[in-house]
């Protein structure tokens, strides 16, 4: 009997992790091959861009309809459903023989992966403690750190050596394999659905009690920065490599796992060593800190022109994100433990909106180092103000609580 509970566990690791490493792969992977698509499909930089922003927000509408669904009928349907939106979606991008079709496919993949992405995190809520599920995740965010890193070697491998339609042969089979997984391996995790769940009033309540509350959006903030550095990396950084310093969309993607190397290293030095030695908010602003030290060496490297410092800039910058991601994620889904479906939907879904704005706006802007320099600074400002109103917001409640 404990050895068959053991197995459910390891079992329900094992498939949140495929779930999420979807994630990855359809967002970061095929980053590398941006000037391929732009010239093998004759559009624009700006076009091609917005396949990744019209995914992040496809994503995240996704992640807001499934969560309510998740808690009505069970996590295994919406999952089956989602991962076979997943299929269609890569294969409508694997199809693609122009800009629009693949906008279509790639919209297609973000209303998939995200109920896949959104169900990574509750299946492992319904299956474990808070304490047993802190541990988990400390190792899972490892992972998850180096993976992005490894999708970006992969896709400028494929890119390189078979074309940029290659990235997406690769994600229309992890896309049948998952569909596959799901049907016969998954079992339902929620022990008990809410059919109050999909009701509109309900929803509506849900939803407003979470983003109206402070800490939450000054949690959801600091993930935004944290990630969102990455992501300009991903965006504006695969153009300005091969355009600004001449380097192969191979070179370019070694060089990125430098960034994911950091967010491993400073996530293990954090959960081996500072996690019981500091405070989360003293974890929370050394992250702030290092960021601000990473854009003025990201700074430094526009001056001299070198790629090498922007490198170093953006994997010291990875570090300190690295620290925010460590407590703001976990804290942030824990703030709600009666609306797990909920909170994860909204939690995910508002990050969604976030990045798609974020790279929807990079869409309108030159793809130049400048233009990288500009967007460090304002993710760390947004760091910054965050970090102040949460410590506001805290020394609030104390007072509260005391009175």
């Amino acid at each position: 009997m404990l050895w068959g509970k053991q197995l459910s566990k390891i079992t329900n690791i094992a498939i949140s992790v495929l779930m999420a490493s979807i994630y990855f792969f359809s967002s970061s992977m095929y980053t590398p091959s941006f000037p391929d698509i732009q010239s093998g499909l004759q559009t624009s930089e700006a076009l091609v861009q917005q396949t990744l922003s019209l995914f992040f927000i496809a994503l995240a509408c996704s992640q807001l309809i499934c969560g309510p669904l998740s808690e009505r009928y069970g996590r295994k349907p919406i999952a089956l459903l989602s991962s076979f939106v997943f299929v269609i979606g890569s294969m409508t991008c694997l199809l693609a023989d122009s800009i629009e079709v693949l906008l279509i496919g790639r919209i297609i993949q973000g209303l998939g992966v995200g109920g896949l992405y959104l169900l990574c995190r509750t299946i492992l809520q319904d299956a474990f403690e808070k304490t047993e599920l802190m541990e988990i995740l400390a190792w899972y965010g490892i992972f998850f750190m180096s993976l992005p890193g490894l999708t970006l070697i992969l896709g400028g491998y494929l890119t390189q050596h078979f074309g940029w339609h290659s990235n997406f042969v690769f994600m229309a089979c992890l896309s049948i394999a998952t569909l596959l997984i799901i049907a016969f391996i998954k079992r339902e995790t929620i022990r008990k659905t809410n059919p109050d769940a999909i009701k509109p009033k309900q929803i509506l309540e849900d939803y407003a009690l979470i983003a109206s509350n402070v800490t939450f959006l000054c949690y959801l903030t600091m993930m935004f920065s944290g990630t969102s550095c990455i992501l300009l990396f991903q965006v504006t950084g695969s153009f300005v490599a091969q355009h600004q310093f001449d380097l192969t969309a191979a070179d370019y993607g070694i060089g990125s796992m430098v960034l994911i190397v950091s967010s491993v290293a400073s996530r293990f030095i954090w959960t081996q060593f500072l996690k019981h030695r500091i405070s989360e908010n003293m974890t929370l602003v050394y992250g702030s800190l290092i960021q601000i030290v990473s854009c003025a060496v990201i700074t430094l490297s526009l001056v001299v022109h070198s790629y090498l410092l922007m490198l170093i800039g953006f994997s010291a910058m990875a570090f300190g994100s690295a620290f925010l991601l460590a407590v703001a994620g976990v804290s942030a889904l824990y703030l709600f433990p009666n609306h797990k479906g909920q909170v994860g939907a909204i939690y995910g879904a508002l990050q969604m909106v976030g990045a798609f704005g974020f790279t929807f706006c990079l869409s309108f802007v030159p793809a130049t180092h400048g233009v990288m320099v500009i967007s460090s600074w304002i993710l760390s400002l947004f760091t910054g103000i965050a970090l102040i109103i949460l410590f506001r917001q805290q020394s609030k409640n104390l007072v509260l609580a005391e009175s």
